[in-house]
């Protein structure tokens, strides 16, 4: 009986050491050092390889099975990726050996292609053929599901969205990929699933981005296939940086970040006077080190005024000093930076009194680390795609604008009402006009007024930010006169004949005349403007035009080669008393002007002759019996 026990306790002492021994090789993270990791595809497991930002490749080991949805852990400093052949969450280390976490109970959907960290540190998966966002606990086995949203797209559009992969950024807590089906750099919001493409640029290639990353100095960075290309977070637009592994397989990679950044973002970047912003400092120690005795500084604009004591977490002495130009200038002396992220903010008060549209700029300062670190790191913005740059703040001068209005001299019965407010920068408008009704818009048009219009109009603008002014015009409407010309005809002119305006006080006709009836003698357009008693004008014109036949030929290519053949590019017609010839390349510069029938383009801007291509002519003619035409259209320059 004793000896059968003392075998149970063996087996049981083997198998605990085995264990621990097993979770032991699990547990040697990765040394951030700006690397980022990759793995492609070969049949019998991937390849898993470290690089660097010169993009030199390191294998780190062959794998005996795939994986995909590469995810860095800035948290433990280990990889977490997804095994294709059984969905099981597995955590890498920096020797690419593995630990199965397991299969997530729930876990909607077949397949997942994409995974990143985001701020909270948990992992978030994409399905690539499936149509979820999943974010997953993976510092339990096996992983729990916190939230799995479906992904959409946020301008209603049908279908499901596919990535090739994600990428969080690490300051802005923003996930970002390119869209399968539209190339195009996205946003996915991981609370609502809601996708929305940015800017107006594609992917360079007809590759998507199979890996995608923030790389060591936190710029979000894309491989397809052997191609590696830096992105605007605004624009989407790509740039080709270096070459990896000439490969043709299935691909992922992740990455960490710098070992020391320093961010500063505002809570309104775009302020109205009075309003109280916030800025957020953050300093993310990606090394092993805390580091004492660490100065801060920052200079304030002087349109922000300090309110209060930042909400500091570093410790250390604070002061305001003031500096020239009435710049306050904070410091704080003595902090100390422990690793992760950290963050502290300060408030300021917008008080600003400039009449203009104003952007100011701020940038903070730390110092003070070891000689292996920069002595002085200055603060970036994390919400654009420039690094280490000053944050800004865009000042709306509203409310100090004045509006300018601007109506008819006199408004008269039946008259228009237009009226028209301007603000310097952009914004909306809104009218409430007298009988209590509302108009958007930067003008108020009424086309027929009746005395039931007179009365006060407020229109309220609000500008970008949200800042608002208010104004006012009172309107008092008279009585107009009424003239009616006829309607607009075509024919041919064979004999003079009179148009008449009828009773009213005073005329005057498009000539300077002022009686009450017109002789035409000519094609054109013939207008009266009558006046009452009351000061009130009516107008009203006529045009008359003809059905004679006229005829204006204009070539569609010339070659301005001088061999004596289409040299010139110019237009044929036959009594033609009146002719402007203006040519503009495709994007509307203008090139050439004539008014001469006979003298054409010889294809030449400054003495230089034209590239080959499509550029495009508008001309004015009128012919003998006074028909006006204008054309229009392109014309080929073939040397």
């Amino acid at each position: 009986m004793i000896g059968i026990l003392f075998k149970k306790l063996t087996i049981i002492f083997i198998f605990v050491t085995i264990h621990l021994h097993f979770l032991v090789a699990q547990n040697i993270p990765f040394t951030c050092n700006q690397d980022a990791y990759f793995s492609y595809h070969e049949s019998g497991g991937d390849f898993f390889y470290k690089f660097n930002p010169s993009f030199n490749f390191t294998l780190i080991k062959q794998l005996d099975f795939t994986i995909n949805g590469l995810a860095y852990n800035p948290n433990d400093n280990f990889i977490y990726a997804i095994n294709e052949g059984n969905s099981q969450i597995v955590r890498l280390d920096k020797n690419g050996d593995h630990l199965n976490l397991g299969f997530p109970i729930g876990l909607p959907g077949g397949s997942y292609w994409a995974g990143a960290f985001n701020k909270d540190g948990n992992m978030v998966i994409s399905g690539g053929g499936d149509a979820w966002v999943v974010v997953l606990d993976v510092s339990v086995s096996p992983p729990v599901i916190l939230s799995a949203v479906e992904k959409s797209y946020a301008d209603g559009s049908s279908g499901n969205p596919v990535f090739g992969d994600i990428a969080v950024d690490p300051i802005s807590g923003i996930c970002y990929s390119f869209e399968n089906s539209s190339s195009r750099l996205v946003t996915i919001d991981l609370n609502t699933g809601a996708v929305e493409k940015l800017g107006t640029n594609s992917s360079p290639s007809s590759n998507i981005f199979g890996g995608l990353y923030f790389d060591a100095s936190g710029e979000l960075t894309g491989i397809s296939l052997k191609d590696i290309y830096k992105i605007n977070k605004v624009t989407g637009a790509s740039t080709f940086v270096g070459e990896g592994l000439d490969i043709n397989a299935g691909i992922d990679a992740c990455s960490c970040l710098n070992d020391i950044q320093f961010n500063k973002s505002v809570d309104l970047p775009e302020a109205c006077q009075g309003d109280t912003v916030t800025f957020t400092f953050s300093i993310i120690n990606n090394s092993d080190n805390t580091f004492t005795d660490i100065q801060f500084a920052d200079p304030l604009h002087p349109d922000l005024m300090w309110l209060g004591n930042p909400s500091n977490t570093f410790g250390g002495t604070m002061e305001t000093t003031p500096l020239a130009n009435n710049y306050n200038l904070l410091t704080i002396n003595e902090m100390q930076i422990p690793t992760g992220i950290s963050e502290f903010t300060i408030s300021a008060l917008v008080v600003g009194n400039s009449s203009n549209f104003s952007s100011i700029f701020n940038q903070a300062k730390v110092d003070g680390f070891t000689q292996i670190w920069e002595s002085i790191i200055d603060s970036n913005d994390p919400m654009t795609s420039d690094e280490g740059d000053a944050t800004r703040v865009n000042i709306s001068p509203t409310p100090a604008l004045e509006m300018n209005l601007q109506s008819l001299e006199k408004e008269c019965e039946g008259d228009p009402i237009s009226l028209f407010a301007n603000a310097p920068i952009a914004g909306e408008y809104v009218w409430e006009i007298p009988n209590g009704e509302f108009s958007e818009g930067q003008n108020y048009n009424l086309l027929n007024s009746t005395f039931d219009d007179s009365g006060i109009y407020n229109i309220t603008f609000t500008d970008g930010f949200g800042c608002q002014i208010d104004s006012f015009l009172n309107i008092e409407i008279s009585p107009s006169p009424m003239v009616n010309l006829g309607n607009d005809s075509m024919f041919c002119l064979e004999n003079p004949f009179y148009i008449s305006a009828g009773n009213h006080s005073n005329y005057i006709w498009q000539d300077g005349s002022t009686t009450n009836d017109f002789l035409v003698e000519n094609y054109g357009t013939f207008a009266v403007e009558v006046m009452n008693e009351f000061g009130c004008f009516g107008r009203d014109s006529i045009s008359f035009s003809t059905n004679c036949s006229t005829e204006l030929f204009v070539p569609n290519a010339f070659s301005p080669n001088q061999d004596g053949e289409n040299d010139f590019f110019q237009a044929y017609g036959i009594e033609v008393i009146n002719f402007n010839l203006k040519i503009f390349d495709r994007w509307g510069a203008f090139l050439f002007e004539s008014n001469n029938m006979e003298q054409g383009w010889n294809g030449k801007f400054k003495g230089q002759l034209k590239e080959n291509g499509v550029y495009v002519y508008l001309i004015n003619a009128t012919f003998l019996d006074g028909t006006s035409i204008q054309k229009k259209g392109d014309v080929t320059l073939m040397r």
